[in-house]
């Protein structure tokens, strides 16, 4: 199985293909922490051949740099239809967050993983924002 592409994007939603808009930001910018980010998407295709396929078990991790969970690891079942011999079959997950807390300013990471296997890791970055020039 492999991960035909990976990203965090303001909206998505994946069916028979994946819509997404502001694909692909990584940083955060805040006045001050902790910040609560409204909301972003989770975007990964997978893409497996006749004996990968089939219902899978999946792990999202949200973790700062120190390695500590953000959020409560999200579990789930994904399911990639058999293709017929010879070719090969995606998957596609489009996950929303709502309201992640942020505690500090530095490098957190979204893991994916499947079966126990780790298929993705996302960086995103909380940065502290530009002051504003004084008049």
């Amino acid at each position: 199985m492999q991960v035909d592409f990976a990203f965090i994007c303001d909206y998505a939603e994946a069916t028979n293909k994946v819509n997404a808009l502001g694909i692909g930001f990584d940083t955060i910018m805040a006045g001050r922490v902790p910040v609560r980010h409204p909301n972003f998407f989770l975007v990964i295709q997978l893409r497996a051949n006749v004996v990968e396929a089939g219902e899978k078990n999946f792990e999202v991790h949200l973790i700062d740099d120190d390695g500590k969970q953000i959020i409560s690891p999200i579990k789930g079942k994904l399911n990639i239809p058999r293709p017929p011999a010879g070719t090969e079959s995606t998957g596609r997950i489009a996950m929303r967050f709502d309201g992640v807390e942020f505690p500090k300013y530095g490098v957190y990471s979204i893991h994916v993983l499947i079966e126990g296997h780790e298929m993705s890791r996302i960086p995103l970055r909380v940065s502290q924002a530009p002051a504003l020039p004084q008049n």
